[in-house]
Parts: C-alpha cells; sequence; structure tokens
C-alpha cells in the first residue's frame, strides 16, 4: 500500500517546513538589495555578502541622511530601508 501526501506534508523547496514562519531581513548595499536569515549582521558579513574589500571599508547611510563607517567586527541592527554604501576612496592631486 503506498502513502499518501498531502501538500502539508511535504517541505517548501525554500526549505521551509510547512506552518513554519521565516522572516527575511534586507538591506541595500550600493543600490543592490540582500536578504539576511538574522536581525543583526557584521559590517564583514555584510562586505563579504555584498564582495566588498574589507580595505575598502563600508558606510551606513542612516534614515536622517547621516552616514557613519561602519568597523569589520561591529554588528549592525538591520532595521527596514537600511542601506550601506562602499566607502568613497579619494585621490590627491
Amino acid at each position: 500500500m503506498s502513502a499518501i501526501h498531502t501538500s502539508a506534508d511535504i517541505d517548501d523547496p525554500s526549505g521551509r517546513h510547512p506552518g513554519e514562519q521565516r522572516t527575511e531581513f534586507v538591506f541595500d548595499v550600493d543600490g543592490t538589495t540582500y536578504e539576511h536569515n538574522h536581525p543583526t549582521i557584521t559590517g564583514a558579513e555584510i562586505m563579504a555578502i555584498a564582495g566588498i574589500s574589507s580595505s575598502n571599508g563600508l558606510i551606513q547611510i542612516l534614515p536622517d541622511g547621516t552616514r557613519k563607517t561602519i568597523a569589520p567586527d561591529e554588528t549592525v541592527h538591520l532595521v527596514p530601508g537600511a542601506q550601506f554604501k562602499r566607502r568613497p576612496r579619494f585621490k590627491r592631486g
């Protein structure tokens, strides 16, 4: 006798189990949107996800428009609308 499976018995292709709620935290780096499954992330993780070298650095654009340098070992709380940019490099001359 074969077993009958309902849609509730089969895992979602996304890896979620039926009835499980999963929250994604979204942030932008240089205009590209990325997802993270935890409410906090380090500066190094953001740079790795966005393909930014740690030597380049990272800044966060705060809701009031001010900018804050994010260190690789700094923990950032992902809030709706979180935006980051590669730290600009200045050349003399």
